[in-house]
């Protein structure tokens, strides 16, 4: 009996040495890489300010004119604290996200979610009159936050118990209760509901998790 104890002891102890390491690469390579390009880019943002030139990082109407906005637009912040809070709620909500995702998907999700929240804004301030620029990855940490929320066990719990407009209803709640906490003059609030809607569906669907 004592031989099949020590066969099996350094199996358990590799599967679960498995596990952390895969768990530690997922936050590495997801959350971590893009905590990096967004201090990268949004340092190029400041620069590019300083010199008056900071267009490039800023997505603006149309969107068919500078396409590389898109992607650059969502790394770009305006500032020190802009860059903080997007990076803490990012560094939360991203790696409970990133524990459960591959990477290729999680990489996917932050840059798809945020590239629709910002043009999401840009279209709606132009259609009230009102054109603004989008920066800033705060549709995405939305995106995350709201995915975090519905997918996890006790929401899939209670989601699978409803009809499904039911579900529809409290995922749009839900987006529109996160969207208010943030709202303010100055704030792209449009964006913060898209990436709260568009995390919110992603959520009940489940679609970071591996195939």
């Amino acid at each position: 009996m004592s031989v099949d104890l020590d066969l099996e002891q350094p199996e358990k102890t590799e599967e679960a040495g498995s596990g952390a390491s895969t768990i530690v690469t997922r936050l590495l390579a997801g959350p971590g890489v893009s905590l990096l390009l967004m201090a990268i880019v949004s340092l190029a943002t400041w620069t590019g300010i300083q010199a008056n030139n900071a267009d490039p990082f800023i997505l603006q109407s149309p969107l068919t004119e500078d396409w590389w906005q898109l992607p650059l637009s969502v790394f770009a912040h305006s500032g020190m604290p802009h860059l903080s809070a997007n990076a803490t709620m990012i560094a939360i909500f991203g790696s409970v996200a990133a524990i459960s995702a591959s990477v290729l998907r999680y990489h996917i999700f932050f840059i798809v979610s945020g590239m629709l929240a910002g043009a999401a804004h840009v279209l709606a301030t132009a259609a009230l009159g009102t054109p603004s620029g989008g920066l800033g990855a705060s549709g995405t940490a939305m995106a995350l936050m709201a995915y975090v929320l519905v997918s996890n066990d006790v929401s899939s719990f209670v989601f699978d118990r409803v009809s499904r407009t039911v579900t529809i209803g409290l995922v749009l709640a839900l987006a529109v209760g996160l969207s208010l906490t943030s709202a303010g003059v100055q704030v792209g609030n449009v964006a913060h509901l898209s990436g709260a809607l568009i995390g919110g569906f992603a959520g009940y669907f489940h679609i970071l998790r591996p195939r």
